[in-house]
């Protein structure tokens, strides 16, 4: 082919197609890269984007570009004699995922954490062997905070979820951004 363009309605070979869509995907990729290896001006403050579920008196702060699903709650299998934070299994789309309840792990009552779904969600939170579900009493938030903007309110959060603290900000409530691989390594060594 000597050109990149085709004729409209034109057919042409899979592996031909396939060739067009790689070398227009790495162009892209080497003009993001480009833009993200630029160098910020020196006063310029990057603000971090994070989805956030709320527990209570806090919430748990999730990188926005972690992989993330929302799906019905169903099929939940559970575990005899498992711990009652972990709620079970659920298959989406062939893998098997664990189903932890937060409010279980952090020891918040359920009568007092009010649902405001019509609906039971689940929140698939990574992919692969990484992968796991929280029920949702209400859809997350979307949220962004400066670094400059952490505060050291750590000692508000539970006990167990210290040590998984990366920062925390203030916005109506103490919102902790976590290690959520390392607090899943966590939780599935107790389980």
């Amino acid at each position: 082919m000597t050109t990149d363009r085709m004729a409209p309605n034109r057919l042409i070979l899979p592996s031909a197609a396939l060739a067009l869509l790689n070398a227009s995907d790495t162009a892209k990729r080497a003009g993001a890269d480009d833009a993200q290896n630029a160098p910020a001006p020196a006063n310029a403050v990057q603000r971090a984007a994070y989805f956030g579920l709320s527990y209570q008196r806090f919430g748990l702060l999730f990188d926005d570009r972690v992989n993330k699903e929302l799906v019905d709650f169903e099929n939940l299998r559970r575990l005899p004699n498992a711990p009652s934070w972990l709620q079970g299994f659920t298959n989406v789309r062939g893998a098997i995922i664990p189903v932890f309840d937060f409010n279980q792990v952090f020891a918040i009552q359920t009568d007092q954490a009010p649902k405001t779904l019509s609906r039971n969600y689940l929140l698939v939170i990574g992919k692969g062997s990484q992968a796991f579900a929280l029920p949702l009493q209400e859809f997350p938030h979307k949220l962004s905070f400066t670094i400059t903007e952490a505060q050291p309110d750590q000692d508000l959060a539970p006990a167990r979820l210290r040590p998984f603290i990366r920062h925390c900000f203030r916005q109506g409530r103490p919102w902790f951004s976590i290690d959520h691989h390392a607090f899943l390594q966590d939780l599935k060594t107790q389980a």
